[in-house]
């Protein structure tokens, strides 16, 4: 009921459209709707949205170091979680955005709904957003990164900076000649200067992520590995190691080491399937804000008590 009522209200979905993310009908989804107003469900659960997870919070401190905004779970639906916690974090990070900071950001859809989430233009001076990666070419998904930089420009008073470039390049001499553009050494150069890195993570499992679109050779090479994720296109292991593979020298995206010397990086993830990617991420101590909501949380601790007992296991 309450995902039906925070799709339409929320996040603004048309009838049909939500009726086809819950599989039931368009008449169902006007019933609980409406039933959700009666009982004044959609007063509490989205009113009383910006609490966090404190308990939760200072768990994740004590085990991983690393500062956690953990919003409450109210429904089951990931899209709903995620424009939730992305309209918690469009208003921490770019109320504290400072002039003259370059801010880079990959595409995809969670960088979608944090831009969307900006709902009052703030004004900062001489602001730079880079695009952390190249084009999936075909991708309708990669392509709406000119559409989250444009937004992102657009609401902080920024300059917009987007790499014009594949993804994935065809050898490492095709890459090293493509730096030499211009316009795409410009952008990887201001990505080496940018002090904030705002992101998501994919998982490994080669269903719920892009890689799948770089080609049946990309996925079957990487299923060789045991990864944990993938950021950018840059795939790591449960420390947060990427993997040098023979794709490393030909992805256009910053790789996790130069990520990880960034003073802000701040990560947004929600959804119980990167929970694996996210430990990957905290343990290797690449991101030090992370931002998502209690249900993914405890998955995440969840695989992180497992993984220490399979290294107890294999110490033996």
């Amino acid at each position: 009921m309450m995902s039906a009522a925070k799709q339409y209200y929320q996040l603004g979905l048309p009838q049909d459209v939500i009726a086809k993310n819950l599989f039931i009908s368009k008449s169902t989804v006007s019933r609980l709707i409406k039933k959700s107003v009666e009982m004044g469900y959609i007063e509490f659960h989205i009113n009383d949205f910006g609490e966090t997870d404190e308990m939760l919070e200072q768990e994740f401190m004590q085990t991983f170091g690393v500062k956690c905004v953990i919003l409450p779970t109210y429904v089951d639906s990931d899209m709903v979680r995620l424009n939730d916690v992305c309209a918690f974090a469009a208003k921490e990070i770019f109320s504290h955005v400072e002039d003259n900071e370059i801010i880079g950001v990959p595409w995809g859809r969670t960088i979608e709904y944090l831009a969307a989430n900006i709902k009052e233009p703030i004004e900062r001076s001489n602001i730079k957003i880079c695009m952390l990666n190249g084009f999936v070419n075909g991708s309708i998904r990669s392509m709406k990164a000119i559409h989250i930089i444009e937004k992102l420009s657009d609401m902080l008073n920024a300059t917009g900076y987007v790499l014009p470039c594949p993804l994935l390049v065809e050898t490492p001499e095709m890459k090293n000649t493509l730096m030499l553009d211009p316009s795409i050494n410009q952008v990887y150069g201001l990505l080496q200067e940018a002090g904030t890195v705002i992101f998501s993570v994919g998982p490994f499992d080669m269903q719920h992520t892009y890689l799948t679109d770089l080609g049946e050779d990309v996925t079957e090479h990487l299923r060789g590995f045991n990864g944990a994720g993938n950021f950018a296109g840059r795939t790591y292991d449960f420390n947060g190691m990427e993997f040098h593979t023979h794709l490393y020298d030909r992805l256009m995206s910053l790789p996790i080491k130069e990520l990880a010397t960034k003073k802000k990086r701040i990560c947004i993830a929600v959804g119980n399937y990167k929970a694996k990617a996210i430990l990957g991420l905290l343990r290797g101590k690449i991101v030090n804000l992370l931002y998502t909501d209690t249900q993914t949380a405890k998955e995440v601790l969840k695989e992180h008590k497992k993984l220490l007992v399979k290294m107890k296991v294999k110490e033996k």
